[in-house]
């Protein structure tokens, strides 16, 4: 197996009532990503160990990942979340063991930009990370996935014009998303980034649009971010100090 190199960017916080300091656990960098840095070396077996809550996507961007209570699913073109083997690899994901120290209410009626407001008015100052699950009923959703690309991989926002969108009414389920502050450009998207997947676990996607119904967020302050970097070719090839065409927004469809 080729070697690893791992960074560890850490922020400590004491304050009372706090809960064990959680880690967000990254593969890889989001600008790698960006210029079509699309196999990755980690499998959903080892990524499992590093958390139980997160997004991502598989080998040759094929797809959206989202993972849930431990569970890791893929959701494909045809709007459908299946399970992933543990032997599946991922290029980019993000997972944290979820140790929620903040819930409340979601009013209904929030459209995406409200619902990040809101959780703006919610969240602690925006310096530490923060995980986010949200359960509950969803009026309206915009949900898209990206098809599986092939070698030489193109840049993501190459990629992502041939995205596939689902729109749902009156469903039921959890976004899973986080919050990430501004100083993690390039190695991630500042602000917020969701993924979905239904109550059934059978149907998902990354989140373009939404309404709330009815629902209960649930916050996690992420106190140390580790990222582990890919040792092969393409990434040591990589031009990572280079944006790209439509920038870090590209994975938010922005």
């Amino acid at each position: 197996m080729k070697r690893f190199l791992a960074a560890i960017f850490a922020v400590c916080m004491t304050y009372t009532g706090a809960a064990a300091a959680a880690d967000l656990y990254q593969v890889s960098l989001l600008t790698a990503l960006m210029q079509g840095v699309n196999d990755g070396e980690v499998t959903i077996g080892e990524l499992s160990r590093h958390g139980t809550l997160g997004l991502g996507t598989v080998n040759g961007l094929d797809g959206e990942m989202v993972a849930i209570d431990g569970r890791f699913f893929r959701v494909g073109t045809d709007g459908r979340a299946v399970a992933l083997p543990p032997e599946a690899a991922t290029p980019f994901a993000m997972v944290t063991p979820f140790t929620p120290t903040i819930s409340a209410e979601v009013p209904a009626g929030l459209d995406l930009p409200a619902l990040e407001a809101w959780l703006d008015r919610l969240l602690p100052p925006a310096n530490h990370p923060q995980a986010i699950r949200l359960d509950g009923t969803f009026s309206a959703l915009t949900l898209r996935s990206v098809p599986r690309q092939t070698p030489p991989y193109p840049p993501l926002t190459e990629a992502l014009k041939g995205q596939v969108t689902f729109v749902h009414q009156d469903a039921t389920g959890t976004l899973i998303g986080f919050r990430l502050p501004g100083y993690v450009k390039g190695m991630n998207a500042p602000g917020f980034h969701f993924h979905f997947i239904d109550a059934s676990r059978s149907q998902g996607g990354h989140v373009l649009k939404l309404v709330t119904g009815s629902g209960r967020a649930a916050i996690s302050q992420l106190d140390r971010i580790v990222v582990t970097l890919p040792g092969d070719a393409a990434f040591a090839g990589a031009a990572l100090g280079a944006e790209g065409r439509g920038g870090a927004n590209a994975v938010e469809g922005q």
